[in-house]
Parts: C-alpha cells; structure tokens; sequence
C-alpha cells in the first residue's frame, strides 16, 4: 500500500495522456461487454425456440403471400396439431415508436405457443372484441397500457380498403412467460386484419405449425412441402430453430464476428499501451534513477511500472464493463418488441474482462518494467 502514491504521482504525471489512454481502453472493454451481452441475447432466442413449432414460408420468398387456404391442407397432415396463417402489420405508434401487430388466429396460436400464458377470460374478451388485441405484460409495463386502451398504429406496409393506414386496436388483457422480458408481442386477429385490408387478401406471409412430436418436425416438414410440390405457391418449411438460424447466417456467424471484433480491438490496444508505459518510463529515467539511489531495489522499481500499468488497465476494464451493465438492460427494453433476448453482462463475461486486463497490462508493461529494472543509475542520471 505505501507504493500507491507513487504510483498515482506517476498517472498524473502526464494527465491528458493519461485520460485518452483510460478512454481508449474504457471503451474497449464496454464495446467487449455490449457485444457478449448482445451474443447472450441472441443465444436467448435459440433458448425459447421449440423443434415441435415450425414455420412455412413461399420457396419464392420470405415476403411472396401464400394463400390462407393452405391452412386447412397443412392441418389434414398426419401429425399436424395446430395451424394459424399469420400476417404482420408495422407501423409507428406515437411519433417515434415502431411497433408490430401479428394478426393470427389467436385460439391456435396460444395452443401452439404453450409458454405464453393467458387467463381464459382473456381469451373468450378476445373473441368477443374483433379489433382486439392480446399483449405481452413486458410491452404493456414499457407504454403503460390497461385493459381497454386502443392502440392506434400508423401502418408502413398494410393499407385499408379506403386507402387509409390507420389502424386501431382495443387490448382485451395481457399474456405471460416465465421468461417475462419475451411477453413483448401484440396479437391481433387475422380476420379483422384480413377483411379490412385492401391489397392481400385471404394471403399469409406465413404459416406457424404445431405438431405432436418434435421428432416427428424433419418428416412433417417435407410432407408439408410436398402436399405444395405442384401448386402455384409452393411452400419451404423449417422448425424454428432451424429457421431463425439461417436468418442469422445470412449476415454471418455472430459468435465468431464478436469475437474477432473484440479480439481486434483488444489487439490493437496493446500496441496502445505498451507505447503509453515506454513513453512513461522513457520520461521518468531519472526519477527511476533516483528512487534506486534512495534504496529502492531492481524489482521494487520494475513491480512500480507494472503495478502502473494493472493500474491503468483494470480501473478502465471496471469503468467499461459497468457502463456496459448500465446500457444493456436499456437495450434489451427497447429492442424486445423486435424479439431480441434479455441481454446483460454475466458474471463469467466480468471475469473474463478483468483476466483480459491483467493480461493487456502485463504484456504491454513489461519491456518497460525490464528496461526500469536495469537501469544503471549514473548513466541514468548523467543522461545516457
């Protein structure tokens, strides 16, 4: 504990210096924090996605419509439970908000989506209300809406038959999940949305599927299609899992892009500091010289100039890695609506930030903590 002050005299010695470095590695270390808590966001989802619920889109397209018709062939297929057409309306609610209504045939969503729980009253309003509208308790808590609140949205994509893009919705009641920050959806009724539309209709984007075994998901898959094979639309239909996962290929391998961007940034800072410690020692051979003059042993001088740069290092690793934990939880309330995973630095991501630190500052401190040990003291202090 005595060597602190000497090392905090040797921080402030070149103040601004100092400050941009801490910067430079603050931020990096935030960046390291926010891209694991986006990848444990992104493993969330594959968490809460079910092999027995499949998805059926146009082999066209992700976007071509499908005839609502198909509903009833795909729920004759020997192991199909239950079937629901789905249409997407987005709009803006509010100025700045975006926000998006899945219009579904809610009694077989909430038999094929088990995990989100809704009273039965809830559902026999719903059926009741032909502009209602079942929400997830998250996106509720997030504009602080109650049951019998209408929800007008200014839509992007689907149009009335009058041309209007006005829509409204009357929430009826709320769902739940054990995982509460994914009861973030807005369900509406097809039907409603369907009638009143303009262009598309008895047309679904999509169809979700559930089946009484998941194992049973590969062979019900290709009888789907195959039920499709000869008709002007027909369909390609993966499991979930399977499906959100080659929406994620197509912009890469997540893991592996955080990865090597955390590892490129963390790269680059070692040259960064390492040149911050050489340039320190650089300036304070004399000083050095003199602390050896006063007693001060060879590693008592080169622990100085390590203990500099730990210093330096894991109080930029704490400040990043908190800042981090206080922005995730604000991501994850703005971006659930969009289906994204509740996203937080863990533990294990702290741990493995603080290691890195220590390691960043022992390699980039140590040639200058070598060159500190062997000074000679009168060459030193003669200037050579």
């Amino acid at each position: 504990m005595k060597y602190l002050y000497l090392v905090w005299a040797a921080l402030r010695r070149r103040p601004v210096r100092t400050f941009l470095t801490l910067l430079s590695v603050t931020t990096a270390f935030f960046l390291f924090g926010v891209l694991q808590g986006i990848n444990l966001g992104i493993d969330g989802v594959f968490k809460l996605l079910n092999t027995a619920h499949l998805r059926v889109m146009s082999r066209v397209s992700m976007n071509d419509p499908m005839p609502i018709s198909h509903a009833s062939r795909m729920a004759a297929i020997p192991g199909v439970a239950h079937v629901t057409g789905l249409t997407v309306v987005i709009g803006s609610y509010q100025p700045r908000n975006i926000q998006i209504a899945l219009a579904v045939d809610i009694d077989e969503t909430f038999k094929i989506y088990e995990t989100m729980k809704v009273q039965p009253q809830v559902l026999a309003a719903m059926r009741r209300t032909r502009t209602g509208a079942i929400v997830g308790r998250a996106l509720a808590r997030k504009y602080g809406w109650h049951v019998g609140d209408r929800v007008p949205l200014h839509s992007y994509n689907v149009t009335k038959k009058d041309g209007s893009a006005d829509w409204a919705f009357d929430i009826v009641g709320f769902y739940d999940m054990e995982q509460s920050e994914w009861a973030s959806n807005m369900w509406v009724h097809y039907d409603y949305v369907n009638e009143a539309r303009g262009a598309g209709k008895d047309t679904a984007m999509q169809f979700m599927v559930g089946i009484n075994d998941a194992r049973q998901a590969a062979k019900i898959s290709q009888a789907i299609d195959d039920a499709f094979a000869n008709s002007p639309a027909q369909t390609t239909t993966q499991n979930e899992k399977d499906f959100v996962e080659s929406l994620l290929r197509q912009i890469g391998d997540i893991s592996f892009l955080v990865n090597g961007i955390v590892g490129a940034v963390l790269f680059t800072l070692l040259f960064l500091t390492a040149n911050t410690m050489a340039q320190s020692v650089r300036e304070r051979i004399p000083e050095l010289a003199v602390l050896k003059t006063l007693g001060f042993s060879d590693s008592s001088v080169q622990w100085l100039v390590l203990a500099e740069s730990l210093a330096l290092s894991i109080l930029a690793a704490l400040l990043g890695l908190g800042i981090a934990a206080l922005v995730l939880p604000i991501m994850t309330s703005v971006l659930q609506s969009q289906g994204a995973g509740a996203m937080h630095v863990k533990p294990l991501v702290i741990g493995v930030g603080m290691g890195v630190a220590v390691l960043l500052a022992l390699v980039s401190g140590v040639l200058p903590a070598r060159r500190a040990r062997r000074l000679d003291i009168v060459a030193a202090l003669a200037g050579r």
